[in-house]
């Protein structure tokens, strides 16, 4: 009776899947179940993927790959089972899809290197544990940094926070189905509430005054905020409910696309700043490429040019490049961009895994997560590094 109602699944599953082969949207991008797919595993860069990110007809959300017209998810990245153990692991195949895609002026490493902490690449591969010692690691940094010991109300948030994940713990080792589901509850009631006071401190950094211990703080919380929302839909999915973890996952990407937005425009400031003669050529670039995402366009020099002429020649458009020195305007060394670039960079490149995270769950077309998870599982486990699973029916027909 199991084995057919299973059968039921699958073929329900595959008839979806061919449906949405003739009509791709971004809400429903199922692939394939497991038994008729052919998900391939590449260890560097696929040569059709390196020249779709290239030319603009391919884009990665994360540790996702998808077309950037019809936005169809063609593969995903995973990392090795020996990354723990090897430092230079870090590099390799991630950092080559970087540079290919949306950092071409840092390699991955440096972009959040001393920046921010970071989220994972992908949902699947990355354990309850692991989220739950992220979290971890992130909330003791803020209070080494900020040293936010004394103030109630984050002190209020962090406790409910840190017993949040001490619940979770125990259900990593828990064989109790009934418990899981009971602790799994109290814990994502309590992350709920920390995501609340999380954003209620963004909203407040929002309207604060522009300086880079303020915005350093900012990116802290907001990445903080997405790790938060990340776990709670680990713990959806530790638990099986796997429709759930995706609708919070979704919300969270809304939720926070605003925030991400606002501060990332807040620090740049004006466009005018960046034609500056002494302004250099990279943060230029970068600057563009920073553009080019918010306003969801790969060239948009012309469309800047346009909207922004005017400043380019108004002395108040360009003051955030200069201080006064024994009553004398000079320029700033070190300009504020050389700070307010990289956390823009660190804070899309987080938000854009959180995305991932998401497209993933909604691309894996598998009866449970754990599946998904596990899937070629083998293979990966073996390497030491980075891989690609790609989707040959999606990249051949797309």
């Amino acid at each position: 009776m199991k084995k057919a109602i299973t059968m039921l699944l699958f073929i329900l599953i595959a008839v979806t899947c061919a449906s949405a082969q003739s009509g791709v949207n971004s809400e429903n991008q199922c692939a394939p179940n497991s038994e008729q797919r052919n998900v391939a595993v590449y260890f560097e860069v696929p040569e059709f993927i390196e020249t779709g990110l290239i030319d603009g007809s391919m884009e990665r959300v994360g540790g996702v790959i998808r077309y950037s017209d019809n936005q169809q998810t063609i593969a995903w990245l995973r990392r090795g089972g020996q990354m723990g153990q090897v430092a230079e692991s870090a590099a390799g195949l991630l950092e080559h899809v970087t540079r290919l895609s949306n950092s071409r002026h840092l390699a991955l490493g440096q972009l959040l290197a001393s920046v921010t902490p970071v989220l994972h690449i992908s949902m699947a591969g990355f354990s309850l544990v692991e989220h739950i010692a992220g979290i971890r690691a992130h909330e003791a940094e803020l209070e080494r940094i900020f040293d936010r010991v004394s103030e109630e109300f984050q002190r209020d948030r962090t406790v409910k926070l840190l017993a949040a994940l001490a619940v979770a713990e125990t259900i990593v080792y828990s064989t109790n189905e009934d418990y899981k589901i009971g602790a799994a509850s109290q814990a994502l009631f309590a992350l709920t509430e920390a995501r609340g006071q999380l954003l209620w401190d963004l909203d407040e950094l929002l309207s604060a005054e522009i300086n880079s211990a303020n915005d350093h703080l900012a990116m802290q919380y907001q990445v903080l905020a997405m790790k938060v929302c990340a776990m709670s839909a680990r713990l959806h999915l530790e638990i099986a409910d796997d429709e759930n973890a995706s609708i919070g996952l979704s919300k969270c990407v809304m939720e926070q696309a605003r925030f991400v937005k606002d501060f990332v425009r807040k620090w740049l400031g004006s466009p005018a700043i960046y034609f500056h003669g002494s302004v250099s050529d990279e943060y230029l670039d970068r600057y563009l490429d920073i553009e080019g995402w918010l306003r969801g366009k790969r060239d948009v020099l012309p469309e800047i040019a346009r909207e922004y002429r005017h400043h380019f020649w108004d002395d108040d458009a360009i003051k955030r490049l200069y201080t006064q020195i024994w009553g004398q305007r000079q320029l700033a060394n070190p300009p504020f961009y050389s700070w307010a670039i990289p956390y823009a960079e660190a804070l899309i490149e987080n938000y854009q895994r959180l995305q991932g995270f998401e497209l993933e769950l909604k691309s894996m077309c598998l009866p449970r997560f754990a599946e998904w998870e596990a899937y070629d599982g083998e293979s990966i486990a073996r390497h030491d590094g980075y891989v690609m699973l790609v989707e040959d029916s999606r990249w051949s027909s797309g």
